[in-house]
């Protein structure tokens, strides 16, 4: 996880996204304040393999360039959560493809990568686009 961390650090700096890490409460959310290109995690989120999910959520609303503020709050309610929450697939994915990472099926990727399970339809759809490649 943590190479993958490090990675997902990497891409938002390529990006020109700044990333600050806090140590606060388990339930306290990680947000990405779009105004200044910043994301802030928080390490100690309650399902600490999540977090790369995260980190790749709070990047895909810097991208998508919303305004204002974001907290990640784990449902995707309205369309820019959802956008986010299929960005941060995505990424991780693309992490997942470039460490040729082999899984026979998708539930196989998000249990290894902290995927949260209402992604899982997603992650099918995600595998039939990209059948090409091997898991």
């Amino acid at each position: 996880m943590s190479n993958l961390i490090a990675w997902l650090y990497s891409y938002a700096f390529k990006h020109k996204i700044g990333v600050l890490q806090i140590f606060t409460k388990p339930e306290y959310s990680s947000l990405s304040d779009k105004s200044k290109r910043l994301i802030i995690i928080n390490i100690n989120w309650k399902n600490k393999k999540e977090l790369p999910f995260i980190i790749g959520h709070e990047i895909g609303h810097i991208l998508a360039g919303e305004p204002g503020l974001s907290n990640y709050c784990g449902t995707p309610l309205t369309p820019n959560e959802r956008r986010a929450d299929l960005f941060s697939l995505s990424l991780i994915f693309e992490y997942a493809s470039n460490q040729y990472d082999s899984f026979d099926e998708p539930i196989q990727f998000i249990e290894q990568y902290g995927i949260p399970d209402r992604m899982l339809a997603d992650t099918v759809n995600l595998y039939k686009r990209n059948s090409q490649l091997v898991f």
